[in-house]
This record gives structure tokens, sequence and C-alpha cells, in this order.
């Protein structure tokens, strides 16, 4: 009777037994596997910029100019202000510049003050500024034009721009020729750890002033701009800002530079 009673016992012993044997299986799989995926090395990447500029010719130039005018009874100071303007379109028609390239930018009436040595106001008048954009298609009359809305009663001007209408084209050459410069920088690092660059994992534009201007009509260039890692295609006939005292003869424009910058990251091989 005793003997069949421990029977059961016995058994679930040896069930016991094997159920701790077959978690430790398991634990030390599992930690096989932790070890071989941890052991495993991860590709190696290398992330660079590339810069290029296009420098291209303008083909239209932008003149922000006003007209200003002061009279004691503001509609005196209007009408002269208008009686400018309509020289100015007379001008432009002239040189058979379309009325769609001649906007009024701005109208702005004030009353205009002097002030005494002991802070007195005095009224001198009214004052009408008038704001217009021209764009101008022929650069061949660039001088005429000039000459002529200084003439014509044109106060101020306040800017002119150089453009091009081909920009989008010169943009996506400038972005090509950037990501060339990002690859070759990067095939040269590697080049001295014996390694190779493999395919693109990440490629960014670095979003930067589409263009920028070389010309006596703008801000001194910066030679800090041709910088190492950056591709130009200017050419070698460069147009220089005038010397002072030149002619106005002399007229250049100078060039637009397009700019593009990217970051890409590669595999390294």
């Amino acid at each position: 009777m005793n003997f069949i009673a421990r029977k059961p016992r016995v058994g679930m012993l040896l069930l016991s037994v094997l159920l701790v044997i077959s978690v430790l299986t398991t634990i030390c799989f599992a930690e096989g596997n932790t070890t071989a995926a941890g052991g495993r090395e991860e590709a190696g990447t290398i992330s660079v910029t590339g810069t290029a500029d296009v420098m291209v010719m303008p083909d239209e130039a932008v003149f922000s100019l006003a007209v200003e005018t002061t009279n004691l009874e503001i509609s005196k100071a209007k009408s002269e202000n208008d009686t400018r303007i309509k020289k100015i379109k007379a001008i432009t028609n002239e040189l058979k510049i379309e009325s769609k390239y001649v906007v009024t930018d701005y109208i702005n009436v004030n009353p205009k003050y002097t002030y005494s040595n002991n802070g007195e106001s005095i009224f001198k008048g009214y004052t009408v500024h008038r704001g217009l954009v021209i764009t101008l298609k022929d650069l061949a009359k660039f001088e005429e034009l000039l000459t002529s809305l200084l003439e014509a009663g044109a106060n101020y001007i306040q800017n002119v721009q150089f453009k091009t209408t081909q920009l989008r084209k010169y943009k996506d050459e400038a972005r090509t020729l950037a990501i060339r410069a990002a690859k070759e920088k990067a095939s040269a690092m590697a080049k001295e750890l014996g390694q190779t660059v493999g395919k693109a994992s990440l490629i960014q534009e670095v979003q930067e002033d589409a263009i920028s201007y070389y010309s006596p009509w703008s801000s001194a260039y910066s030679s800090a701009n041709w910088a190492a890692n950056s591709i130009s295609n200017a050419t070698s006939n460069v147009q220089m800002p005038a010397a002072q005292g030149s002619s106005d003869d002399d007229f250049s424009p100078g060039q637009i530079k397009v700019s593009a910058r990217v970051s890409v990251t590669f595999n390294l091989n």
C-alpha cells in the first residue's frame, strides 16, 4: 500500500526535472541568438555636402524706381507726380516695353514737416511718392532707358536686378553638378581609408539663395564663395565691374551665379 502511494510522487519529480531542463535550453538558445545578432557588423556610411555654381549671362533687367513730388496743395502734388509718371510710361512705349512690364508698386501720400530750433513744427506741404517696377527684356536698351528715366523725373533708382528667364534650367544644372561634387568628395575620403562608396542612402537639397549677382550694379563679389568641394562652369570671359571714371558706354551687366548645395549619405564598401 505504501509503495503504490509513493509512485505518483516519483512521476511528479521526473516531470519537474524535465521542465527545468527545457527552460534552461530555451534561455541558452535565446542568449546564443542575441550574441550572434550583436556580433553582426553594421554597414558603414559617409555623409558629405557638395556645392556648385553655374555662371550665366542675364537676359532681362528689373528697375525699381520712384517719383516723389511735394506741394503745399495735395492736388498739385499729385498732378505733378502724375505728369512725371506719364512721361516715364511714354518712354517705355517708345522703347517698345509692353505695358504688363510697367507696374505701379506703391503710392504714398504724406504731409511734410520741418522743425524750427525751438521744436516748433512747420508744415511744408504734401509729398506724393510713387514706386514703379519696369522689366526690360532687351538689355541693349539699358543705358537709354536709365538715362531717359532720370530725365523724365524719376527721383530714385532704388535697385536694378539682372535676371535670367531660364532659372529653372540653370538651377537643375547646378544641382546635378553639386551631386557630382559630393560623390567626388566622398570617393576621395573613402579611398584614403581603403574603401569605396556604394549607393546613396539619403539625398537632401540644402536650401539657399537661388541666384546671386556678379555685376557693377550689385554688391562686391566675394571670393569666399569659391570654396573647396564646389564646381563652377564659369567661362573665362567673366565681365569685370567697370573702373571708376569709365564711360557709360562700357556698361556690362556681369553674370548671374546660380547656386545649388546638396547633402548626400553614401554606403561604404
